[in-house]
């Protein structure tokens, strides 16, 4: 149980930092995306930032590139919250 406490106590801010930097990623990646009343012609193809190219073929390819890395970092910030948490009970 020692051990526990002393990889506790080493790992739980470098997770926490790492939790801030993937919720800061993710709320920009979120709001790069474009919402679905933009992508049905409403809009011109700008993203909630903006600065976004119109042509339909390359929307659709950084539309899905932006969906994939807001899941790859979604999931990540799950996981690493997990961890932290794990980290924060077993610090005693």
């Amino acid at each position: 149980m020692e051990f526990l406490h002393a990889i506790s106590n080493v790992l739980l801010w470098p997770t926490v930092i790492v939790q801030v930097i993937l919720a800061f990623l993710l709320i920009v990646i979120i709001a790069s995306q474009t919402t679905k009343s933009e992508q049905s012609g409403a809009g011109m193809g700008w993203g909630t930032i903006g600065g976004r190219a119109s042509s339909s073929m390359e929307m659709f390819s950084s539309e899905a590139q932006l969906t994939r890395w807001t899941t790859i970092i979604a999931v990540s910030f799950f996981v690493v919250s997990i961890l932290s948490g794990i980290f924060n009970a077993y610090r005693g």
